[in-house]
């Protein structure tokens, strides 16, 4: 079998191509030979070889990929073959391309599906992702003209304000700020911190649970406040959602406001035709 070492930073990956033989190195090889000799076009079976290798952790998130000079020679390929597989990856949202740099390994996006009230822990260990939650403040204020509508409070009431950042895989998402209604307002931060999540906490110490939830989403650049709390630049728009919570009486108990990073978060629709349609 023959055998090309590319290097990607300081780590060296094997990759089974038709160079001049070599003694491969210590660690996984990564096999991204295509046959010519089947109808799917080279950069599609390639493209398929890189996916393959991303989706199973041999390239990790922030992982540099071969170049594509060193792939078409290690190949066998013509540079323009290797460029089309990379650009089927970029529009797919699996790696992103520095100028002057190279080729990544991108974090993966989380989606929501929108067809269900699911709190954001349950969402992220269902897509795969690690959850994490940091809280930054647990406070009783007063319920301005926004959250009283939504909670059908009076205006000045008190409610409890969470703050959080939101992780998937260690890596900062969203900013979180939501609003519990007053009979909710002697909840610890340690007992959220305790529980992990605030519906699970919520159940467990009020026996409240949530059966229904209305949420607005829209497009938009981030705070200051935002920026700095999920490390991105002016112009990386953030999903801003919105959503009000019900319990099983249909009475609202939670109103939060959330920035999740545009490039690592996702929102998706079942749609279904109507009936006789």
């Amino acid at each position: 079998m023959a055998s090309s070492e590319v290097t990607k930073r300081s780590q060296t990956v094997p990759v089974v191509g038709g160079a001049t033989p070599r003694p491969p190195p210590a660690g996984p090889v990564i096999d991204l030979r295509v046959d010519k000799g089947l109808p799917t076009p080279a950069y599609l079976q390639l493209r398929d070889k890189l996916r393959g290798a991303i989706d199973s952790g041999a390239w990790p998130t922030g992982q540099a990929l071969p170049s594509e000079r060193d792939l078409a020679v290690s190949l066998g390929l013509s540079r323009m073959t290797v460029r089309r597989a990379f650009e089927e990856l970029v529009a797919g949202g699996m790696v992103e391309q520095r100028q002057g740099s190279g080729t990544y390994v991108r974090s993966r996006r989380l989606e929501q599906t929108i067809d269900r009230v699911i709190g954001f822990t349950d969402e992220a260990r269902l897509l795969g992702f690690r959850p994490g939650s940091r809280l930054l403040e647990v406070t009783r204020v007063p319920a301005d003209a926004v959250v009283a509508q939504a909670l059908r409070c009076p205006l000045g009431a008190p409610v409890l304000r969470l703050k959080r950042i939101r992780t998937a895989d260690d890596v900062p998402l969203a900013l979180q700020v939501a609003h519990l209604r007053s009979s909710m307002i002697t909840l610890q931060g340690e007992t959220l911190e305790r529980f992990g999540s605030l519906y699970r906490t919520l159940e467990a110490v009020f026996g409240v649970k949530p059966v229904r939830a209305r949420q607005t989403i829209t497009a938009r650049l981030p705070t200051r406040e935002e920026r700095t709390v999920l490390a991105i630049g002016a112009r990386l728009p953030v999903l801003a959602l919105e959503r009000t919570t019900y319990d099983e009486a249909d009475e609202p108990f939670e109103y939060v406001r959330s920035a999740y990073r545009g490039d690592r978060y996702a929102l998706g629709l079942d749609l279904r035709a109507p009936e006789g349609g």
